[in-house]
């Protein structure tokens, strides 16, 4: 299995907090590239990562291909478009990513990648997919699989 170099997930639910910045600088220092799905607006999203020192790409739904008039037709497909067309520019596939399912709007990202790993309350086809399954983000889900998908590249 491929060392992966590229980190996606969802932030649908409000910004990040203290702990998952500093999980996020984690996985920064490990060196992946870092994308960030939303579906709300993506500013805030761009200004707290950039405030936090975290070099990371928004793929806001409303920007990215599903914009465009050959898009698919659902956010989920939208987002694993995106995060293929992410790869590409990094000059990587999705066999390298690691994409955390933390809605159900992230989990055909999640299928399409290399390694999958979900939050509860991603779905039942994530936690049915996922290598490894953590708590809702409420409960620290996020950090912890963002802890796991730095110990895989290390």
């Amino acid at each position: 299995m491929p060392t992966p170099s590229v980190l996606a997930f969802g932030v649908d639910g409000g910004p990040l907090s203290e702990r998952e910045l500093d999980a996020l600088r984690w996985a920064r220092d490990a060196g992946y590239a870092i994308a960030v799905f939303t579906h709300e607006l993506a500013e805030p999203v761009r200004a707290q990562l950039a405030e936090h020192g975290i070099p990371a790409t928004v793929l806001a739904d409303d920007e990215g291909p599903a914009s465009e008039p050959d898009a698919p037709f659902t956010v989920a497909a939208a987002r694993a478009e995106a995060l293929a067309r992410f790869c590409v520019q990094r000059g990587t596939t999705l066999e390298h990513a690691v994409v955390i399912a933390v809605t159900p709007r992230d989990c055909e990202a999640m299928m399409s990648a290399g390694r999958a790993l979900s939050l509860n309350g991603a779905g039942i086809d994530a936690a049915m997919t996922a290598e490894r399954t953590f708590f809702p983000r409420e409960m620290s889900g996020l950090v912890h699989a963002l802890n796991a998908a730095v110990a895989m590249r290390v």
